[in-house]
């Protein structure tokens, strides 16, 4: 086993809690609508359509957050204190969240270039992939489990980030054919696939 982090899993699920926090508040400072004339309700109007593919990156950002911060949740839940791998494991998946405003401000402003769709979707890969390298790691070794684990439960919780890897790939890999629109292949995440028979809600201990 690696050797013990430096700080409590407490104080790294406040540290989470807290950039998560930060994040999802920064994300909706890009809908921002410009100077218009005080009496003009045609100007508001288009002003307000020419926002809508920025509100819906916001959504997708938000929603794509949360869903992140709940995946991390459960697993630090199932686990006991973090060794140093786990730990540096975590600070770089938060440094990456705390990227999702950068490269949300980028793809609203241009979704329909190559480049901004790639930049988007291969960070949603990167936080996909460290999510998964969680999960694994924690399944592969049971000195990180806390004391009531729940295997079938966590198993569930890897299938899932596989589903939510996979669907990020596909962005990344429709990011050359259809740029912006490449982003709808993340709805492939909503798939929740089903607790294996038997099992039960329950935690086991191991």
């Amino acid at each position: 086993m690696a050797a013990a982090s430096p700080i409590s899993k407490a104080r790294l699920e406040a540290l989470s809690d807290g950039v998560y926090a930060v994040v999802l508040t920064l994300l909706v400072l890009e809908l921002r609508l410009p100077p218009l004339p005080a009496s003009s309700g045609s100007a508001l109007d288009a002003a307000l359509l020419a926002l809508l593919p920025k509100a819906l990156v916001w959504m997708l950002s938000f929603w794509v957050a949360a869903l992140f911060w709940l995946a991390q949740g459960r697993v630090l839940r199932q686990s006991g204190e973090p060794d140093r791998i786990a730990l540096l494991i975590e600070l770089g998946h938060l440094a990456l969240v705390t990227l999702l405003p950068f490269s949300s401000a980028v793809i609203g402003e241009h979704g329909d270039q190559v480049g901004a769709a790639l930049l988007y979707s291969l960070h949603l890969a990167l936080l996909a992939a460290l999510s998964q390298l969680r999960v694994t790691r924690l399944l592969r070794h049971p000195e990180l489990h806390a004391e009531a684990f729940d295997t079938p439960g966590i198993r569930v919780q890897a299938r899932r980030g596989w589903i939510v890897l996979v669907c990020a790939l596909a962005a990344v890999a429709l990011a050359f054919v259809i740029p912006g629109w490449n982003m709808l292949a993340m709805l492939g995440a909503l798939l929740h696939p089903p607790r294996p028979r038997g099992s039960s809600t329950a935690s086991h201990r191991h």
